[in-house]
């Protein structure tokens, strides 16, 4: 009984580490490569002790920035960014670090599936694969052989508010990495016959990471019912029948509108004097015209009146809660203290819901509260799987009991500083590549609003107080906005 029940834990914490955070960002495009490609890169789940980027790599993880742990030991020593805007719009924002001579190059286009019709979801994560697949001068595939052979790694991902491309190569290979990148953004091919060839790979990745794993389903509702009537309520994964509704002409279209130079930001990061890097970028992006962009989509977080809830059946062994709280969006002030929430919660075996429900209590064999962050809004994520012997009200109950502590009741300053120093070493660990740095400055200008932002590091979490979390529990985690999912196994019932 113990070493089964063992065995459910490990597989509740996968579906939690590998599902959830799926939901957040879908598959990136693979590169080609010598050797078969590595899994996609993206968060991992919340642990004892922060991974290293070296740890997570060796994991079926799905990261949201690249990394490349061998290009340099030494953590990056904070540096003024340099930034400029070319006359077509495009923003250059440049880290000089010369630790090792290797440079990262991201390019972030400010179009994700956000910026889809509904009945056409998925056309984002399209045109992210189709990106590798040949323009004008360069033929299919040979972007990523060009930057292997010299010795670069390169790949994409397509989240709900962003498509970002990126490189690490050598320095001395800037150019090329920068050459290539002005290639696709302007003289894309989107060809009938391989557009049709990776419309099926797009939905072969749905049906092998959504439709053929019912957590993930169960997610999927969860999110459609949160979010519903915002572009977030869909992932960037796409629908089958959706993206047979997509065309060639739809696709052209849709990257001739949002694949222009005044949509994006390029970040150079690495080994390189910053007029060096502004000088490439003009010689190979100024002379790509501006577009026309459509008026911005303006997505207001939900204001639900009342808990939301709904049962739903699929064929899985372990039954599950899975639940959610509006938050506000990546760069608003309480962004922090929701994070540190979020980790007192859920993060460590000595977390609140880890402590009090899956081991005090025995109710569930995995529980947490992930906050995820958009553009515009933001989730707690909260969710418990456990067996079916378990009356599902009891865990609900014992689920919302300790969300009525953190409101109710201030956090102890050990747990307080244990969660912020949990904060603190992930964001450290993140910036142990050059890649990872280039791309937590992308994240800091496209999501949270400003490059600066990136430079105050792991500092943020530092003025978070207790009476901080009290306050953003208090006016974001109360029960009336809770919308709750319950994973109910086939042919059984909920209590």
């Amino acid at each position: 009984m113990f070493e089964r029940l063992g065995v459910l834990v490990l597989i509740a914490a996968a579906l939690v580490a590998g599902v959830v955070l799926y939901l957040a960002q879908p598959p990136s495009t693979p590169s080609p490569q010598p050797s078969p490609p590595t899994t996609d890169e993206s968060p991992s789940a919340p642990q004892d002790q922060p991974e290293t980027p070296d740890a997570s790599e060796q994991t079926p993880s799905h990261r949201d920035e690249p990394s490349q742990p061998d290009e340099a030991s030494d953590e990056p020593t904070a540096q003024p960014l340099a930034e400029r805007t070319l006359e077509n719009g495009l923003k250059v924002i440049v880290y000089e670090d010369h630790t090792a001579p290797v440079v990262a190059v991201n390019v972030w286009y400010k179009v994700g599936s956000r910026d889809e019709p509904s009945d056409k979801q998925g056309m984002a994560h399209m045109t992210e694969h189709m990106m590798f697949k040949g323009s004008k001068n360069v033929g299919p595939e040979e972007h990523a052989r060009l930057v292997n052979r010299a010795g670069g790694s390169n790949n994409a991902f397509t989240r709900e508010d962003v498509t970002v491309y990126f490189e690490t190569l050598p320095q001395e290979e800037l150019e090329l990495a920068l050459r290539l990148e002005a290639e696709r953004m302007q003289n894309l091919i989107i060809a009938p016959e391989q557009f049709r060839s990776e419309r099926e790979v797009v939905k072969e990745e749905f049906r092998a990471r959504l439709e053929n794993n019912p957590t993930a389903r169960a997610l999927q509702r969860f999110r459609e019912v949160a979010f519903e009537g915002t572009p977030y309520a869909w992932t960037a994964a796409g629908t089958p029948e959706d993206l047979d509704n997509i065309t060639v002409a739809d696709l052209k279209r849709f990257y001739e509108t949002y694949y222009v130079p005044n949509n994006a930001v390029l970040v150079v990061a690495g080994d390189v004097q910053p007029e060096r890097a502004f000088e490439l970028a003009q010689t190979h992006f100024g002379d790509i015209p501006s577009g026309e962009l459509p008026d911005p989509i303006n997505v207001g977080m939900p204001t639900p009146e009342q808990m939301r809830t709904e049962q739903i059946q699929l064929p899985v062994q372990l039954p599950a809660m899975i639940g959610g709280y509006p938050l506000p969006e990546a760069g608003h002030e309480d962004a922090a203290a929701l994070q540190v929430a979020g980790t007192i919660l859920s993060q460590g075996r000595s977390s609140r819901l880890q402590e009090s429900i899956v081991r005090d209590q025995g109710l569930a064999v995995a529980a947490g509260g992930v906050p995820q962050f958009y553009q515009d809004l933001g989730m707690m994520l909260l969710f418990a799987f456990y067996t079916p012997d378990q009356d599902p009200s009891e865990v609900r109950s014992a689920l919302l009991e300790e969300l009525a502590k953190l409101r109710n009741q201030p956090v102890g300053e050990r747990e307080l500083q244990k969660a912020k120093n949990q904060l603190k070493s992930q964001y450290v660990f993140n910036l142990d590549s050059i890649s990872g740095v280039a791309n937590a400055i992308g994240e800091a200008e496209v999501i949270r609003g400003d490059a600066e932002k990136f430079l105050q590091g792991e500092s943020r979490y530092a003025d978070v107080s207790a009476a901080d979390v009290r306050r953003a529990a208090h006016e974001y985690l109360s029960e009336d906005r809770l919308t709750l999912v319950q994973l109910v196994p086939q042919g059984g019932q909920s209590q």
